[in-house]
């Protein structure tokens, strides 16, 4: 096999020589079994569609010994942030303080959505931009209106929505006390 592309004939060879070593390799770092029996599985293919070629056995051997590792490295990385990710999610859960905030968070945001479509309809327009980020002369730009009168409807709409509103402050008393 010196300075050879692999063959398909020697390609079974050398996977009946190292699959064994490779997959109990990888098990050292790995989970399980199967997950090893993949990665390895996958460094077979990578090796078939690469077709690198290799001066002798020794550089073969390291080649897949490497590819495993820097595979197995990669798994135990991503797993890394998935764990992190989760044990992050399960504190939030466990957190009570967390949990109703999320709760007032959403009830606030639906009743704050809830009161907006009751504003008469260029008022609920000029307040839905805005909430997008919209800057009064864009939204007057946008509706084609007066800057003027962007900011009338804008605070009119505000006082409206102050009122439909002014029970949230207690409810989030109560619910936090």
């Amino acid at each position: 096999m010196t300075n050879s592309i692999i063959s398909k004939d020697s390609l079974k060879e050398i996977f009946d020589s190292y699959y064994k070593m490779l997959v109990l390799f990888a098990n050292r770092f790995l989970s399980s079994i199967g997950e090893s029996e993949d990665l390895v599985q996958d460094v077979f293919i990578d090796l078939w569609e690469k077709n690198n070629e290799f001066p002798n056995e020794i550089s073969l051997k390291i080649f897949l010994y490497k590819v495993v590792r820097n595979k197995c490295y990669n798994i135990l990385k991503h797993n890394k942030v998935k764990n992190k990710y989760a044990e992050n999610a399960i504190q939030s859960i466990e957190d009570d303080n967390f949990f109703i905030k999320q709760i007032l968070e959403d009830e606030t945001v639906k009743q704050l959505y809830d009161a907006i479509e009751i504003l008469p309809n260029h008022k609920k327009e000029i307040i839905k931009l805005s909430l997008k980020g919209m800057k009064n002369s864009e939204i007057a730009e946008e509706l084609d209106i007066k800057l003027q009168t962007v900011k009338t409807l804008k605070s009119q709409s505000y006082k409206i929505l102050r009122e439909k509103l002014k029970g949230i402050d207690t409810i989030i008393y109560f619910l936090l006390n």
